[in-house]
Formats: structure tokens, C-alpha cells, sequence
């Protein structure tokens, strides 16, 4: 049962010392390739946000989009704070918060865009204020829901995604010798990576299954030239979820040149 991926080449976009993805493809029997193209860090500006975060009270609501948000806040403030809401986009943001005993008022299921209508329905956004603690290159898509919904948006960097620069030569070589499924957990990789690899990128579209880990970043594919319809969304959108999409697009894999 443990090795639904035996005999099956993955490759993984995220950066070497991320220990989270490989592992669970590896313990299905996968052989994981590494394609590293980008890393996460702490914010450059760590005064910055130390200064956000020491005026919490002020802030009806906090918001995080991504785990690594969660980690870099709770790191400066482990302990909840009374009286400010918490709104989470996404499960696996809720879960990292529920580990660390924060209690979350609201959790948006469908991303980013969606989070203000789901504040909504039980409490006022007008005049409200709301502290956004954000990676980089995070879009401004949830500060515009939420500002178009009345409330007054602060964002802090939390967290900083750093590009890799990538060797299209060693991944065509991997792509010749052979890979099955190749994963992406965030925009930020797909974009990295298309980039990076120039006309090398439809080889990879070509020769491999294409797995997300969710909507935006299969948006992020699409946007890239990947066909809509090729692109298999790990649901829920974890790492589990994602091993779960990689094995069963790895089912439907076309045989690979060298084994017709």
C-alpha cells in the first residue's frame, strides 16, 4: 500500500532544505528529483513588522494567507492576543495556527479572493481594521477584497520567497532520463520556473504530469501555457492532498519513450 509510486520519477519545485513534500513521496516509493526554485526566509525587515505586531491591540482582525506568515508572527508573538479576530485563507494555514493553540474566527476555503465574503456573513468589515501579514510577492488580491469590503488594510512583510536561479541543462537532462509527475506548491515556483527554463518549459509541460497544490497556482500554470484540463489540483490543498494528486496522476502517466 505504501508504495502506490514505486517505479515513478517526481520531481519536487521547492528548495532543498524544505523537508515537508519529500519525504511523503518518498515513503510511497517515488524517487524524487529535485528542481529547487525558491526558498523562504524571514523578512528583511524584521523592525518592521516587530513594530506591527507591538501594536496589535490596535487592530480589530489579523490575517494570514500561508503557514509561513503563521510561523514568522507567532515566532515574535506565540501567544494569542485577546479581543483581535483571526482569519486564515485555507486549511493548511488553519491547521498551523490550531497547532500552536490560536483559535481562528474565520477560515476561507476559497482563496484569497473569497475571504472578505466569508468575513461577511458574520461580521462588519466597514471601518474595520486589519493587520495583513504577507510574504513578498503575495498578491494584492486579499487586501483589495477586503478594502472593497470598508476595512482598513495594513501590510507588513512577514516573510521573504526567494528566486533560485535554476540550471535548464540538468533538468532537460532529468526530463531525457526520465520523469514521471513534476509537483508545484506555489505560484511563485511555476512563475520561477517558466522563466527560467525559456523554451525548455514546454518540454516539461510535454513530458510530465503536472500536479498543483491548489487553484492559484494551477491558475499560475494555465497562465503559463499549461492546458487547463492537465493540470490535477491536490485536494485539500496539503501536502497529503498533493501526494494523493501525484499518485493518481501518476496512474494515468503515458508510457515514457524508452519503455515503448
Amino acid at each position: 500500500e505504501m508504495t502506490r509510486l514505486s517505479g515513478k520519477v517526481v520531481a519536487v519545485t521547492r528548495s532543498m532544505d524544505d523537508r515537508s513534500l519529500a519525504p511523503l513521496l518518498a515513503a510511497e516509493g517515488a524517487e524524487v528529483v529535485h528542481w529547487p526554485t525558491i526558498k523562504i526566509q524571514g523578512t528583511s525587515n524584521p523592525e518592521a513588522l516587530k513594530t506591527a505586531l507591538g501594536s496589535i491591540a490596535s487592530y480589530n482582525w489579523i490575517v494570514f494567507t500561508s503557514q509561513h506568515s503563521v510561523t514568522s508572527v507567532l515566532s515574535m508573538i506565540p501567544v494569542q492576543p485577546t479581543g483581535i479576530r483571526v482569519a486564515a485563507v485555507g486549511s493548511r494555514t488553519a491547521e498551523a495556527l490550531s497547532k500552536r493553540q490560536w483559535r481562528t474566527d474565520v477560515i476561507g476555503v476559497g482563496g484569497s479572493a473569497d475571504l472578505a465574503k466569508e468575513i461577511k456573513k458574520s461580521y462588519p468589515l466597514a471601518g474595520v481594521s486589519v493587520l495583513f501579514p504577507a510574504g513578498n510577492l503575495a498578491a494584492p488580491t486579499l487586501q483589495n477584497s477586503l478594502e472593497a469590503a470598508g476595512a482598513e488594510v495594513t501590510r507588513v512583510e512577514a516573510y521573504e520567497t526567494k528566486t533560485l536561479s535554476m540550471d535548464p541543462t540538468r533538468i532537460l537532462n532529468d526530463l531525457t532520463t526520465g520523469v514521471d509527475v513534476v509537483t508545484f506548491a506555489s505560484p511563485s515556483a511555476v512563475e520561477t520556473m517558466a522563466n527560467a527554463m525559456d523554451d525548455g518549459w514546454s518540454k516539461v509541460l510535454q513530458h510530465c504530469s503536472v500536479v498543483a497544490i491548489g487553484a492559484t497556482t494551477r491558475d499560475a500554470l494555465v497562465a503559463h501555457g499549461a492546458l487547463k484540463n492537465a493540470v490535477s489540483v491536490a485536494n485539500p490543498a496539503t501536502f497529503a492532498g498533493l501526494v494523493e494528486a501525484t499518485v493518481s496522476s501518476s496512474i494515468s502517466t503515458p508510457m515514457r519513450e524508452h519503455e515503448r
